[in-house]
């Protein structure tokens, strides 16, 4: 199947306009397009073609985000993609990756695409996420790697930890530990994985989103866990601003390593939120962080470290992409939360000057 990604999106917008029949209004064209809902994309440029991979839900639930399965297309140009379906789907033989799929990233080596995803299970374990690895040497089929999730922090583990709660009846206990994006870094050669991750030692409360990394020699591992490469405080407390930050990727430019991740307002820290104010602060708002070594610290910006023009745009887990009409400039992509459709055709340019970025 092939569709057309501007006229998708323009049909989306319909939602936006009709608030009070959002939800149905969103059903009845997914069903008339035979498509669904769709989030958390990333790109994989592989010679002439891209390869895109993202998440996909059903129509008719509104608990859509932990029955995700891995989708994919591709395409020549960015603008009309191929669909070819599933990719990966949850594997009820792995009770670590058995309930959901989430997001990841992609690269290519020596002819290997590798798939590096993250998943959960089922039941009481849907929010116990974990990180995985598939293979393909056509990029169409893909196998996983182990049955062994590839990297992953103990309840008990020094740096990285859990969120755990009495709620009411229920216990709300949430794992983070997904969205792996992978990097090779030119000085040292090796390969650096980033995590959404939350803060074990050194936190307190709630709010103690952090971004972990792992390092290998070998693209495929394994993989040795370093401290947090982020873990920012409000200023005279132990609490993050953020309980996640979701989507990392770092880029390397300008002779210092660029960290940029999102946060639904929803986990904003409402200390932190005292102290910079809410201009600008949207779902779709892009953080950015800066370090000289591509382990870290990372630091943020400026007091409200927000990329200019992100809070715009409408887009949730935002990544930069080289364009396709010019390697040396960035495309924003992601996905349009309110539409729950994807934000991939070369729409927001990124403007980014020594110390300055700004999405159009």
């Amino acid at each position: 199947m092939k569709f057309n990604n501007e006229l998708y999106q323009g049909m989306a917008r319909l939602v936006d306009f009709l608030p009070k029949a959002k939800e149905k209004v969103r059903k009845i064209l997914f069903s008339a397009w035979g498509s669904y809902p769709s989030w958390d994309p990333w790109i994989l440029k592989d010679g002439d073609i891209y390869r895109l991979f993202y998440l996909v839900g059903p129509r008719d639930s509104v608990t859509w985000w932990i029955e995700g399965t891995i989708h994919g297309a591709i395409s020549k140009d960015m603008k009309s993609w191929k669909n070819i379906g599933i990719v990966l789907d949850a594997d009820p033989n792995n009770a670590w990756e058995s309930g959901r799929m989430l997001a990841g990233c992609a690269r290519k080596e020596d002819g290997v695409n590798y798939l590096f995803y993250s998943a959960a299970g089922q039941g009481e374990e849907i929010m116990n996420e974990g990180i995985g690895l598939a293979t393909s040497l056509d990029g169409l089929h893909w196998e996983r790697h182990s049955n062994k999730q590839l990297v992953k922090s103990d309840c008990e583990h020094l740096w990285y930890g859990r969120f755990k709660r009495q709620m009411g009846e229920r216990i709300f206990d949430h794992h983070q530990w997904r969205d792996p994006y992978v990097v090779k870094d030119s000085q040292s050669g090796k390969y650096y994985m980033f995590i959404c991750a939350y803060l074990n030692q050194g936190g307190e409360g709630l709010f103690r989103g952090c971004v972990g990394v792992a390092v290998a020699d070998n693209i495929a591992g394994p993989y040795e866990l370093l401290p947090p490469a982020a873990a920012p405080f409000v200023e005279g407390t132990k609490e993050s601003p953020f309980y996640e930050m979701e989507r990392p990727q770092v880029i390397y430019r300008n002779g210092k390593y660029h960290l940029f991740f999102s946060c639904w307002t929803t986990w904003l820290n409402p200390k932190w939120l005292e102290k910079v104010g809410t201009d600008n602060i949207t779902d779709s708002s892009l953080y950015w962080y800066v370090s000289d070594s591509i382990t870290g610290p990372f630091e943020p910006v400026s007091e409200k470290p927000i990329v200019t023009g992100s809070e715009k745009t409408g887009i949730y887990g935002t990544n930069f992409f080289p364009a396709p009409d010019n390697p040396e400039e960035f495309i924003a992509y992601g996905w349009y939360y309110r539409r729950m459709t994807l934000a991939t055709a070369a729409v927001h340019q990124v403007r980014w000057d020594n110390d300055s970025i700004e999405i159009g």
